[in-house]
């Protein structure tokens, strides 16, 4: 009964990390379907390496699947500048949003600032 309440109230404190499954059954997609500007940012700006990485992964899905699309600039912007930007992107929307979806937020930011040119 004891490792039931203690596991239960590390979920609570680890509210705003990105979780990963305990076993090989389960899937992160189950655990982290709505990422928040919040939970993104945190885990993004983490001491923890993990977080760091996995937040990481969650925005080169967000770039790669919206430039060109949404937004373009990986050919006229760096990697370091775009980065800079999701950084930016989500400091300022967790001042307006925190519970708004991360990709929204980086998406919206990027787009704004690289909008694509031609529309094809």
């Amino acid at each position: 009964m004891l490792v039931a309440i203690t596991l239960s109230s590390c979920s609570v404190a680890n509210e705003n990390f990105i979780h990963v499954p305990e076993g090989e059954s389960q899937r992160m997609t189950a655990e982290n379907r709505s990422m928040t500007t919040e939970t993104l940012l945190t885990a993004y700006m983490n001491t923890n390496v993990e977080q760091r990485r996995l937040a990481e992964m969650y925005v080169i899905g967000v770039l790669d699947s919206t430039e060109g699309e949404s937004w373009c600039g990986f050919k006229i912007a760096s990697p370091d500048a775009i980065q800079e930007q999701v950084y930016i992107a989500l400091k300022k929307g967790i001042k307006k949003s925190p519970k708004k979806r991360a990709s929204i937020v980086i998406t919206s930011h990027l787009t704004e600032l690289l909008p694509c040119k031609d529309t094809q």
